[in-house]
This record gives C-alpha cells, structure tokens and sequence, in this order.
C-alpha cells in the first residue's frame, strides 16, 4: 500500500507501547478513560441504549464477542460496541475537540478489552485510548468535516480501528486493512446536527463505532481494503480543500490527547459557556427583572445553536443540549445544569418558553478569530429600567486552558454512576481506575461494575 498516511497510521498504531507514552498522554488518557466510564453508566437506561441493547445479539464464536458495560454475558463485538456508545454519548458529557468527541471510540475499546484472550491489562487500555485520541485528533487537525458538512463517523471510525488494532495485537498490515475498510465505509452527513436533532444525533457515531469493530475482525482474519483510502483517487483527502496530516512521534510535545475538552455540564461543548453565562447572570439579578439578553458568540457556536428557530422551540432533548439560549435560560434559572434540565417536561415548560424570546444571539468575530485556541461568550443582560448586567466568560472549566482536576472527575463520577452502581461500589471503582495501570487484568473492573449494578437495570 503507497498510501502514505495509511502507513502512518498503521505504524504508529501497531507499533505503540506504554513504556513509550509521556506522562502527560498516561494521565490524560486515565482521566478521559474515567470520564467516558462514568458517562457511560450515566446513560445506562437512556432509550438509546435501552434499544441497542435489544438488539445485541450473540457472537458467532468467542474470537468476536464483546461485553457491554454494566452486563456480565457476551454479545457480538460489533453490537456491545453499538450500545456502550449509545449509553456513552446519551448524555453528550464526554470529550470533544473541536470537530469530533474522542471518546466516542471508547465504546469499542470498553467492549473488546475485557473479552481480549485472557483480558488486557490496564496499560494496555491505556494505550489504545492513546492511539485513539491521536488518531482522531490528526483527522480533525487535517480537514474539520463539520466544514465540508460531514459528521464525526468517518473521524471515529479511524480512531476505533487505530486504537482498538493495537489492542487486540493485530500486525501491521492488518491494521493497514482495518483502519482502511473503517475509513472509507463511514462517511456520514452533517444532516445529523441540523435543525431538530433526533435520538440519532447520540447514535450516529455508535453505528461508526460498530463499523470499525466489524472491519477489525474481518481484517483480523484475511480481509482486504482499498490500498489508498486517504491519497488515492476519490480518497478521503479529495474530498476536502486541504488535508494536512500531522506525522506522528514520541515526544511529549507530539500528543494531543490532553487538549481533547471535558465537560463540566452535560450539554454541547460550545455551550458550557452558555451555561456559564446564565448561571453567572442568574446570581447578578431575577428572571422577572430582564428585558433582554445579548449573546455575543463565535460564528461556530453561533451556527451551531444559536442561529435556528428550532433552537428557540426544543421538542426533543438533543434539540434542547444543543440550544444556546435554552442552556442559557436554564442555568440562569437554577444555578446548575444537570441531566433534569433535558427531561421534556423542564424543556417544554411554560415557565422557560416565554423567556426564551428574550435571548438574542449575535457573532462576536473576535471571538471567532481566537477559537478555537480560546472559547469565548459574552451575555449582556438589559432590565426593564434600562441597567445592563453582564457574564464574560473566558474558557470554562474543562477547556484545557482551565482544565479539570482530578476532584473535578471524582465528582462527577460519582454523579454519573452512583445511581447505578451505588456510592461504595462507585468509589471503590474509581480508585482502582484511578490507578488503572497497574491493573493486570482490566476484565476484573467490568466484572466489578456488573455485579455492583443492583440499581441499573429496569
């Protein structure tokens, strides 16, 4: 294969080890590792996962089954990969940088590592989780999809068969295979995110997900893929303006998995500012007291949830996590944001709506030209005696220029997952996973949450 970021991709995914990785990626990775767990259990009894847990059926043999967080039995590699990102990505709390959420590969990782031969050790999740972010951050780096209006699928799709290839110790060439089959079979549109957002705005990268898990184990076993899926004609740099992939290496300075966004509030990254915004204007003056509010965003935010009517009339809750001044509004209102906010009834309540229309959102272009490197809105409130109130936020927690501290994803572990495993089963899980690289064996902690969820299921 001549394909030149293939074979970079395929090198540095087959030939990665721990005793390679820089501090910085080992820490970043455990603490993205934790977050997506805990969001994961956070989303256990979503419908989503609900659905896709319907349909996960049983592998045709051991070599392809995989284990869905929170359940002891063995499903189809490809179907426990599905459901875990459904339950992951349900809440829309895990990672992102700018044009992807990383850990959407995680649900793959967390359905093959702990059904991997004897099981793999904690170094080695780590590991793939490291690959993974690299991997998927160099496409975002390379080429936005979002700009040329594609969705995340074909981004995660490479960060799965990458990182998960490493995993199940798949050579060099069958890594080429895989990462190839996943690339050009997971190209999905951007129709996703537009206007009223569906239950598939959570799903759509799961199905990505569940692609690559296929590819893997048909490439596992002999399957071939097109030779040239970035490079060759019709390849995937053909269909943007430019396509500038970063080589990869080895020295701190070369990992990006630390810039990858967590969030401190379960709504689109974007709108952690929004939300921000309100909370900080909801403790300068009431409701009752507001004429109207100004939102200055950058021209993405502004695009992606401030600019359509739908985002000023949420009927579903990916409409309303998505909805700058829905978010704002919400967190003005109550002084936090929690999942409750996206229930149908506080979204289609008649206290919130007429409030709403109070909200305008404009594109501030200075905030445009300084992001993604900083995130950046300003709400201006107007009373009805004409005084002005204003929240200017500057990078929110979990921007990586505010990062979260390990009390931060402590906390909200704990919030995620204590309803379903209970408090002492929650804590205990998130110290071992807090070291999870001395784990021998990290089947142990999934066996672990399967027999604390006596809460989970219903």
């Amino acid at each position: 294969m001549a394909d030149d970021i293939l074979k970079s991709i395929s090198e540095f995914s087959s030939g990665l080890c721990f005793d390679s990785l820089p501090e910085k990626a080992v820490i970043a990775a455990k603490e993205r590792i934790i977050d997506a767990l805990a969001c994961t259990l956070g989303g256990f009894n979503c419908k989503a996962g609900v659905i896709a847990r319907k349909h996960a059926g049983p592998a045709a043999s051991q070599q392809y089954a995989g284990r869905i967080v929170g359940q002891n039995e063995t499903v189809s590699a490809d179907s426990a990969a599905f459901a875990n990102t459904c339950m992951l990505r349900n809440l829309d709390f895990n990672d992102t940088y700018p044009g992807s959420h990383p850990t959407d590969a995680y649900g793959a990782i967390f359905a093959l590592a702990p059904t991997v031969g004897d099981g793999v050790s904690g170094e080695a999740l780590i590991t793939a989780a490291v690959i993974s972010h690299e991997t998927i951050i160099r496409h975002v780096r390379a080429a936005n999809p979002s700009d040329q209006g594609f969705d995340q699928g074909t981004t995660i799709a490479m960060g799965v068969a990458a990182g998960a290839a490493n995993l199940l110790g798949l050579t060099c060439e069958q890594t080429e295979h895989a990462v190839s089959i996943a690339t050009v079979g997971n190209v999905h549109l951007r129709a996703t995110r537009s206007g009223e957002l569906s239950m598939w705005k959570g799903c759509a990268t799961a199905l990505a997900v569940r692609n690559a898990v296929q590819a893997i184990l048909l490439a596992s076993d002999g399957m071939s893929g097109p030779p040239e899926p970035f490079r060759g004609r019709h390849g995937l740099a053909d269909h943007y303006p430019s396509f500038k992939w970063t080589p990869y290496g080895l020295n701190t300075e070369d990992f990006y998995i630390d810039k990858a966004n967590l969030k401190y509030w379960p709504v689109a990254n974007q709108m952690q500012a929004a939300a921000w915004c309100g909370i900080e204007l909801g403790k300068q003056l009431g409701v009752t007291q507001i004429d109207s509010i100004l939102v200055e965003a950058n021209e993405f935010a502004h695009f992606e949830s401030g600019s359509e009517p739908e985002k000023w009339d949420p009927q579903t809750k990916e409409t309303a996590d998505h909805s700058l001044p829905y978010i704002l509004a919400w967190g003005l209102m109550h002084g936090t944001i929690g999942a409750d906010a996206f229930d149908s009834e506080a979204y289609l309540s008649p206290e919130i709506r007429p409030f709403l229309k109070k909200i305008n959102v404009t594109i501030n272009e200075q905030f445009t030209t300084e992001y993604p490197d900083e995130m950046h809105m300003r709400a201006t409130a107007k009373t009805k005696d004409g005084k002005e109130h204003v929240a200017d936020i500057l990078n929110p927690i979990g921007h990586p220029k505010n990062p979260m501290g390990w009390n931060d994803i402590e906390n909200k572990f704990m919030r995620l997952s204590e309803g379903f495993l209970g408090r002492e089963e929650a804590s205990k899980i998130f110290r071992l996973m807090h070291s999870m690289e001395t784990i021998e064996n990290i089947a142990e902690v999934f066996n672990l949450i399967s027999a604390g969820n006596t809460k989970g299921i219903e």
